[in-house]
């Protein structure tokens, strides 16, 4: 019985091993049609399209997303695959197409690369939502990943990756020694039962992404600022409302003011109308009408100018904040950076020499590991600021790229609101002339009650409030991944020495 179980889940172990490389492979032959299509949408995003075109582009580039993932976690679980297991032996009958060389050599490649994939652990649908007011850091993330995918892609061609795995779909049998004892095949079975658990559990892979880099200076670093970015993306909400309430109450003196134009003028029509008839009586109706227009106009100017003071007060304050956002945010990603920059270096070449195999083919492993280090090295795949730009420098980018839409938005509605408001009411105090001229400007006033109204139901927005709104809800996001992977990190360094120590362990018995 303890056999039979071995065998199965030996094969099952194998198998989908062969099924995590091909899944690679896969990718990597379709990488150029990948890349071209999210450089098309890349080209789209920075044209700057509308929210119905950014939409249609975003899901796109989601759809790409998903396959990437795919691929990116076939690496991750290749990573955490055990090198013992794929070594010279006399239990795996595989067919001699299959070299377990360059199985071994797919797997040491996915676990020198596997830091980087810590670029991409963020939730995408909630970070490329369609916000227009996003769209500038959303193509900038694209294009990072797309570098960032376009290196890992690098590597595994170096090693021919599409060439050694042609031949990996082959049937899997075991061929076990029927005379080994009882003990010794439940001893093998139990170690590959913890193996196939260690591949799939995803905190321990998470602790592994950070390789030689302790997980403790980034659980630290997220537990000391987690509360103050929590604190500023609630004050830049508070700004955000407060905004959107002097919104409000202005449109609703808008159309206040409007309203009492709109009799101010017909109070000035009927007297100048009835002049001829009234021997100048109704004189007292256009005095009345002129005065409410020029009510009308005072307190409009009153509101234009107290809405210009209001949004500079909290465009000021939401610049601190996020000024204050930014300095935590960027000091955090240092953290992340260090992992994702560690020299290659780190892994040890004495690991490979150690784990990987027999005399036989140790030279050839070794090569290969040292021409996949020096690959790295020579072009300097992390630490090249061409190729992955560091994420303290992209937030920092982020928060003065928002300070400066702030502002111009900011000054664009106070300027034209200003311009708008001010004409009204100098048109509302001169309404004494002709009736030609009065009719017009209650034909106006109509038009602005109407616009204001339709404003107010539908809830309007200030253009600073949805750029608040839109970059703090990215920011958020982006808070929530981070906190993701500290919980992870957490709940697997619990017990990530001792499996990593059978991860090491040597698997067949007679090793």
């Amino acid at each position: 019985m303890s056999k039979e179980r071995f065998r199965t889940t030996m094969c099952t172990y194998v198998t989908e091993t062969f099924g995590h490389i091909n899944t690679v492979r896969e990718f990597c032959e379709m990488f150029p049609m990948w890349k071209k299509e999210r450089k098309r949408e890349l080209g789209e995003l920075k044209k700057r399209p509308c929210e119905k075109k950014l939409a249609e582009v975003l899901r796109g580039t989601l759809g790409g997303l998903e396959e990437l993932d795919c691929f990116l976690a076939a690496v991750e679980k290749l990573a955490v695959t055990s090198l013992h297991v794929f070594k010279e032996n006399q239990v795996l009958d595989l067919s001699k197409e299959i070299n377990l060389e360059h199985v071994q050599v797919v797997i040491i490649v996915s676990r020198v690369l596997c830091p980087l994939l810590l670029e991409f652990k963020r939730d995408a649908k909630a970070f490329f939502l369609p916000k227009p007011q996003n769209v500038e850091v959303l193509a900038h993330q694209l294009d990072r990943y797309i570098q960032t995918t376009k290196n890992i892609f690098k590597k595994f061609e170096k090693r021919k990756i599409r060439d050694l795995c042609q031949k990996m779909n082959k049937e899997v049998l075991v061929n076990l020694n029927m005379s080994l004892p009882e003990g010794d095949v439940q001893e093998m079975l139990c170690h590959l039962q913890q193996l196939d658990e260690i591949r799939n559990n995803q905190h321990f892979r998470m602790v592994f992404l950070f390789q030689k880099v302790s997980c403790s200076s980034f659980i630290n670093d997220f537990k000391e600022r987690e509360p103050k970015m929590l604190q500023f993306l609630k004050e830049m909400e508070e700004c955000a409302i407060q905004l959107v309430k002097m919104k409000k109450g202005a449109l609703i003196s808008s159309v206040t003011g409007s309203s009492v134009g709109v009799v101010g003028g017909a109070l000035s029509i009927a007297g100048l109308a009835l002049i001829p008839f009234t021997a100048g009586l109704s004189l007292g109706l256009t005095i009345g009408g002129t005065a409410a227009g020029i009510t009308s106009g005072v307190n409009s100017a009153v509101t234009t100018f107290t809405e210009i003071g209001v949004n500079r007060k909290y465009k000021n304050k939401v610049n601190k904040v996020i000024k204050n956002l930014m300095n935590e945010m960027q000091n955090l990603q240092k953290s992340l950076e260090q992992v994702i920059s560690q020299p290659v270096t780190q892994i040890e070449e004495s690991y490979f020499f150690s784990t990987c195999m027999g005399v036989k083919n140790v030279l050839s492993v070794a090569w290969n590991f040292r021409s996949l280090a020096k690959d790295v090295s020579d072009v300097k795949l992390i630490k090249n600021g061409k190729t992955i730009i560091r994420a303290g420098k992209v937030v920092a980018k982020e928060g003065k790229a928002l300070h400066a839409v702030s502002e111009v938005a900011t000054d664009v509605t106070d300027v034209g609101q200003a311009a708008f408001k001010g004409t009204l009411s100098v048109s509302k105090s001169a309404r004494v002339g002709l009736i030609a001229l009065n009719a017009l400007f209650v034909g106006m006033d109509i038009f602005t009650i109407c616009k204001d109204s339709i404003s107010l139901a539908k809830g309007s927005e200030t253009e600073v409030s949805q750029s608040i709104r839109a970059r703090a809800a990215l920011w958020s996001s982006e808070i929530d991944s981070w906190r993701k992977i500290r919980d992870s990190l957490n709940k697997g360094l619990q017990t990530s020495e001792k499996r990593e120590a059978v991860l090491e362990t040597p698997f067949y018995l007679d090793s």
